[in-house]
């Protein structure tokens, strides 16, 4: 029996997948993520449609990169074809149902609370590196999504200013339009900045990780991780996580969690107990399963 389905909308690909009554996948299609509006609401429609084939009263909860403004409808989002659009109203109007949507970064951390390494009770953290810097707030297994549904853009918080001042680092603009973001640097590409602008030298974030025994490359990591345990501090004095667990590419890099946890140790308070870090669990379908979960909720 399938219970519900979820879509994981990226800006590569956009992966449909079905989950049964122990909310395991059954099956999954994956298509490539248009790169045109019109082409975008009717690839989001066609799996849906698959989804639904046999059930057209299946739940469908769709995590997708970016977010609705929730004044005006419109979606915002640096990845998809669907920035200042309707999305959400048009492809419920072309698939004739409504939908579940939900941040893929909050979807994540929902997937992960419930299913995977934030399986406790108190506060969890999902924390995605990768191009940008998102997540989400979950508190004993219900997601925090409240308000405007800004809760969970960590990446968008100011950088610390002892950082930047440390190591001369300019002030950069951030896809969102403002300055110095942590997003900036505590990317995957604002780790290519960094190497860029402490090295001269222009280097993937591939390169880097696979280069940090060296000298000068070991630098870029440190501040690097440096950057990124400023910015769970920052979450840690806000919301006072029981867990972060890490998602996206750069939480892949091996050693990832024992660099975060010393960088962190230098600067958080020595009285009190850091909140632990782990790698999320649940790998491809978490974004899918995250939304599905919420759509079957809802």
């Amino acid at each position: 029996m399938i219970r519900t389905g979820g879509i994981d909308l990226g800006g590569t690909k956009i992966e449909a997948q079905k989950f049964d009554a122990d909310w395991n996948v059954s099956d999954k299609r994956r298509i490539e993520t248009p790169t045109t509006y019109l082409e975008l609401v009717a690839a989001v429609v066609d799996q849906i449609c698959w989804l639904q084939k046999e059930n057209p009263n299946l739940p469908v909860g769709i995590a997708a990169a970016g977010l609705a403004n929730p004044n005006s409808g419109t979606w915002i989002s640096a990845n998809l074809p669907a920035n200042g659009m309707p999305f959400v109203q048009d492809v419920a109007k072309a698939a004739g149902g409504r939908y579940t949507w939900l941040n893929d970064c909050r979807a994540f951390t929902q997937a992960e609370a419930i299913f995977g390494a934030g399986q406790s009770e108190g506060t969890i953290v999902g924390l995605v590196l990768g191009t940008g810097i998102a997540g989400g707030v979950s508190i004993d297994g219900a997601l925090i999504n409240n308000g405007n549904g800004q809760s969970g853009e960590f990446g968008h918080m100011p950088i610390s200013g002892a950082i930047i001042s440390a190591h001369n680092l300019p002030i950069l603009k951030c896809g969102c339009g403002r300055f110095g973001c942590y997003e900036t640097y505590g990317s995957g590409p604002g780790m290519e900045r960094l190497a860029k602008h402490l090295l001269g030298r222009d280097l993937s974030s591939r390169e880097i990780e696979l280069g940090r025994s060296t000298p000068d490359i070991s630098r870029v990591w440190e501040i690097w991780c440096e950057i990124n345990a400023a910015l769970i501090l920052t979450i840690m004095t806000t919301i006072d996580p029981r867990t972060i667990v890490l998602g996206g590419g750069l939480s892949k890099i091996p050693g990832i969690i024992e660099a975060l946890e010393s960088a962190l140790k230098r600067v958080a308070w020595r009285e009190l107990t850091l909140p632990s870090i782990r790698l999320g669990t649940r790998g491809e379908t978490a974004a899918a399963l995250g939304a599905a979960y919420e759509a079957y909720h809802v």
